[in-house]
């Protein structure tokens, strides 16, 4: 038999272990629940997550498409705009144009009408000399020489004063022509004048959209920043949560394990029991007087091997609480303060390690072929299974049970005489 089973065996011959099982097999199934329990919150949670990440990837597109509308219209605005500000550069040019012709056209009344006032002043004069010589008119006609001459003279006055007139009404005609002109040129400046107005206002309405788009863009961004903000913290809240979710799951997947484990344990417990009273009823029917009393009659021990001698006492600075068979085939003895220090009785090697979470770890070290001692409530052992041990060597510290106070230790010394293995008192070793 393996010395790790050795134990096993020493703690169930004692009640020990089945009592330990029967105790955790409750506590397992709480813990099982609890774990299931923090499962589901966990699953709970990361739908949730996952709820909140599709909301906001969907809200992240309608902000897109809001946003990639919003951009064409700002395109096209500005396209709008570019046109508009082509125009107004063309009537602009046309405005300019028209200008330099009503100067060049108003140049050219005046100097007419300048010219024309000249004429004026002549024929005035030419008049007021008619007027004069109104009754020797024919004077110079009297002085020419002969008939012919006198018919020259007469056309040549005349031609002179109907040419005069005929140039006074040529610039009347031209100037009036001007002045139509003139005219024809303030009107179409005046047209290209409002329309270059009314372009400008178009252009302005066109530029105030464009700003207001330009602040809607700016606004959404700002919004689809924090969505994205919201969005990054969502799939590093999704991702925590995964984690935790994995971790749940392994956990409840061993705990569920160990509840199945010592479920088993506690039916093979309850098995040995039923078949322990099976042969105990059995013995106390083949025994013909039967003997209540004999379990509580004191084996003395044997004496110790001579190459161990005496033991040394487990918890240095320690005293015993309980004596030997008080509670049990044990001692417990309680160390100075929670977590003190366990020390090897002797010489040996480790046996086996068993881990109970209502008693903590259970050391069993082995010294000769027919000692062994037991250390229960210890914390995380300081020594491992097959390793060597020298008398008085840390072997860890008290305080690794539940139902046992942090600063006792429950010592036993086990014996074998003949085929039998036994606990019996320590005191008798110390």
């Amino acid at each position: 038999m393996r010395p790790c089973w050795l134990l096993l065996f020493l703690l169930l011959c004692q009640g020990l272990l089945p009592w330990a099982l029967g105790q955790n097999v409750p506590a397992q199934e709480r813990t099982v629940r609890n774990l299931e329990g923090q499962l589901n919150q966990a699953k709970a949670l990361e739908e949730q997550s996952q709820r909140r990440i599709r909301i906001l990837n969907q809200e992240l597109s309608r902000l897109s498409t809001r946003v990639e509308n919003l951009l064409k219209e700002k395109a096209r605005l500005e396209g709008e705009i570019t046109r508009l500000e082509r125009e107004r550069a063309a009537l602009s040019r046309q405005i300019a144009q028209l200008k330099e012709e009503i100067r060049q056209t108003e140049g050219r009344i005046a100097q007419l009408e300048k010219d024309l006032e000249s004429l004026k002043e002549r024929l005035q004069a030419l008049m007021r000399s008619l007027h004069r010589e109104k009754a020797g008119r024919y004077l110079p006609l009297l002085r020419a020489q002969s008939f012919t001459d006198l018919a020259v003279r007469a056309r040549w006055v005349g031609y002179i004063s109907k040419r005069d007139a005929d140039l006074v009404h040529a610039l009347q005609a031209t100037l009036k022509a001007l002045r139509e002109e003139r005219e024809r040129l303030g009107l179409l400046l005046a047209d290209l004048t409002a329309k270059e107005k009314a372009l400008g206002e178009t252009q302005r309405t066109l530029e105030g959209q464009k700003k207001e788009l330009e602040a809607t863009l700016s606004s959404l961004e700002r919004e689809a920043q924090g969505k994205r903000a919201l969005l990054r913290e969502a799939l590093q809240e999704r991702q925590r949560l995964q984690a935790e979710l994995a971790q749940l799951q392994a956990r409840v997947l061993a705990e569920r394990q160990r509840l199945l484990e010592l479920k088993r344990q506690e039916e093979e417990r309850r098995r040995q029991e039923e078949e322990r009273r099976r042969r105990e009823a059995e013995r106390r029917q083949a025994a013909a007087q039967p003997a209540p009393r004999e379990a509580s009659v004191v084996v003395p021990p044997p004496p110790l091997p001579a190459t161990v001698g005496r033991l040394a006492f487990p918890v240095p600075g320690g005293r015993i609480l309980v004596p030997y068979g008080q509670e049990g085939p044990f001692q417990v003895i309680q160390g100075p303060a929670p977590g003190s220090p366990v020390q090897a009785a002797a010489e040996g090697y480790v046996a086996g390690i068993l881990y109970l979470p209502n008693l903590g770890y259970t050391v069993m070290l082995v010294h000769t072929e027919t000692l062994s001692t037991v250390y229960t409530n210890l914390q995380e052992p300081l020594v491992q299974e097959g390793q060597r041990v020298e008398r008085g060597q840390l072997v860890g510290y008290t305080g690794g049970g539940l139902l046992i106070r942090p600063e006792e230790l429950e010592f036993r010394v086990a014996v074998r005489v003949g085929g039998e293995t036994r606990f019996v008192d320590p005191s008798a070793y110390y």
